[in-house]
């Protein structure tokens, strides 16, 4: 599991990072907000443990910058902050779980091994209109019946299921489909010519759009 932990209370912040080392996760500890983002688009972050008051500041607002801008790795929100209001506050800008200081370290154990396994659940499947596909299975189903698709289909589909209304470029659909920079657009056109004749009531919705990729919408 990968944490990436914020919290300017240095003492505080070193015994997370001992413990969570300890059972074996990886730790990436913040003292403040400054190259969290970068972290988020460089590592598969599993959660977020985020203090509220950091360095003087309330993280209220760039918790909410994150979700904003799609990020959505869970967070708990670790803070001494307790008032009603506080707590509604953290959930109203898209926190998984708010717990209080002081806290129990077992406690707060359990409730990240809960918020995650309940993020990679809600998360396993991802929709477009009447279709369905689930991640784990790796199946592909209409109006609950299955269709049989390639890996690579499949891959195709989810990029575009996760990012509807949304233009993928030719080069994000090479790196997250083929798993390099070198698919060509020859490639890529065959690949969807393909997979719009298979499944023919998507072929209106995955379009071209002129010098920059392909949205589906």
């Amino acid at each position: 599991m990968k944490i990436l932990l914020i919290e300017d209370d240095r003492d505080l912040n070193e015994l997370l990072s001992i413990k969570f080392k300890n059972l074996g996760y990886e730790l990436f500890s913040f003292f403040d907000l400054k190259n969290v983002k970068s972290c988020l688009d460089e590592n598969d972050i599993d959660i977020m443990i985020v203090d509220r008051n950091i360095t003087n500041k309330d993280s209220l607002d760039f918790i909410k910058s994150l979700r904003e801008e799609a990020y959505n790795e869970p967070i708990i929100f670790l803070t001494a902050k307790t008032l009603q209001k506080d707590i509604l506050e953290g959930f109203s800008v898209g926190c998984d779980d708010y717990i209080t200081k002081p806290f129990n370290f077992d406690e707060l154990l359990f409730r990240i091994k809960a918020v995650v396994k309940r993020h990679k659940k809600e998360n396993s499947k991802v929709s477009f209109m009447n279709f369905l596909l689930d991640n784990e299975s790796r199946q592909c189903f209409e109006d609950g019946k299955e269709i049989q698709i390639s890996n690579l289909e499949f891959e195709l589909l989810k990029c575009f299921f996760e990012n509807k209304n949304t233009v993928l470029t030719r080069q994000f659909l090479s790196e997250m489909v083929w798993k390099s920079d070198s698919a060509n657009d020859k490639t890529i056109n065959i690949a969807l010519t393909r997979l719009r004749n298979k499944i023919p009531k998507l072929k209106n919705h995955i379009t071209s759009i002129r010098g920059m990729g392909y949205k589906i919408c």
